[in-house]
């Protein structure tokens, strides 16, 4: 059996011209640009998702005490919202990733 040469194996590519060259490079930037952006958009809403779940669960949470309590409670009477330090945390996140993808914009 004859051998093969490691030429023989391997595909050749052409050597691109210089304009060839330059429309593969921006379609490699556009692409990058684009995956880039997309991990952004999906961490944005990635957080806001989290934020609408716990207000959701948080009114749930309201209107189960509120239907079990006595409805003769004023508006004024009403507790005042307490501070939740996880939708604080999130809502910090989302303005992050909200000033990242500004600066992303001016950059590109």
């Amino acid at each position: 059996m004859a051998a093969k040469s490691p030429a023989d194996g391997t595909p050749r590519r052409p050597v691109l011209s210089v304009s060839a060259r330059k429309v593969k490079d921006n379609a490699a930037d556009w692409h990058n640009l684009m995956m880039k952006w997309e991990k952004l958009n999906d961490s944005g809403f990635t957080t806001a998702n989290k934020i609408v779940n716990m207000k959701i669960s948080e009114q749930l949470q309201d209107n189960k005490l509120e239907i079990t309590c006595d409805n003769s409670t004023t508006e004024s009477e009403k507790p005042s919202p307490k501070y939740n330090e996880e939708l604080d945390n999130c809502c910090a996140e989302l303005l992050e990733t909200l000033k990242k993808m500004v600066i992303f914009i001016f950059q590109s």
